[in-house]
């Protein structure tokens, strides 16, 4: 009888099959970890780009809101340019338009649009006949055509001067507010020395259907100002505006400070 020999032991290491199956297998987990990973990303960076955008505009109504209160009255211009160095109180500022309820009359009111906010101050409530202060807010647009697209909003404020001394007059009288804005003339340069950008990248709500003066497509400018009368003085400031963060492809708008309204003191 032939004797059977041992087996040959079988090579170590893997075959054809199983290389081509554990690569198959590796791709599939590497894919898959990397699109979770890239996700997350997406996702960090957005959170990231809102969290700025709501930072911003929360800074932002929490100035404005501190520095409305503490003013006396304010003017709503149409833009930044009509802060030259003719400023007309009256012919100048943003016209205002009245705005009916056909239901009930006593919701009547009027209405301005203006890209360019000024406060004034007062020495006090019982001394009005110097200024305090004024501040500006003003988005660089110059015309609707800018309007519509993303501007920056800026902000410019003179210094205190204070209330002067034993009944004096501090050198800046109220009825000189015209003449301190001529001197002031942003029109000239809306980055005059002393201003600074508050936001990079703002714009205004749609306007929903065309009416005078705006048309198919415009926005409005990010402050308006409501008034019982025609007198815009009288009223409140409402901020229609969204800040912009992000890329080209990834634009986040905040739309926080939609019809937000604040007064000046009384």
């Amino acid at each position: 009888m032939k004797t059977i020999g041992a087996l040959r032991p079988r090579p170590a290491g893997f075959t054809l099959v199983e290389v081509m199956i554990s690569l198959a297998v590796v791709t599939l987990v590497t894919g898959m970890c990397m699109s979770t990973f890239l996700f997350g990303l997406r996702t960090m960076y957005k959170d990231g780009q809102r969290l700025a955008t709501n930072a911003g505009l929360r800074s932002f109504m929490a100035q404005v809101s501190k520095e409305t209160l503490d003013a006396s009255y304010f003017y709503l211009f149409p833009y930044y340019t009509s802060i030259d160095t003719s400023v007309d109180l009256s012919a100048d500022v943003a016209p205002m338009s009245q705005i009916f309820d056909a239901a009930d009359n006593d919701y009547d009111k009027w209405v301005a649009h203006g890209d360019c906010l000024v406060l004034v101050t007062k020495t006090s409530l019982h001394r009005t006949s110097d200024l305090r202060q004024i501040r500006i807010y003003y988005r660089v647009a110059a015309s609707q055509a800018d309007r519509n697209a993303e501007s920056a909003i800026r902000y410019y404020e003179t210094a205190d001067w204070g209330e002067g001394t034993a009944g004096t007059s501090n050198g800046h009288p109220a009825t000189g507010l015209a003449a301190e804005l001529n001197a002031i003339n942003l029109a000239a340069n809306p980055n005059v020395a002393g201003t600074r950008q508050l936001a990079a990248r703002t714009i205004g709500r749609n306007v929903p259907s065309p009416y005078t003066p705006f048309a198919a497509g415009d926005r409005y400018p990010v402050f308006s100002s409501e008034s019982p009368d025609s007198t815009a003085t009288n009223g409140y400031i409402a901020i229609n505006m969204e800040i912009v963060n992000g890329g080209a492809n990834s634009n986040l708008l905040s739309s926080s400070s939609f019809n937000y309204t604040i007064s000046p003191r009384r």
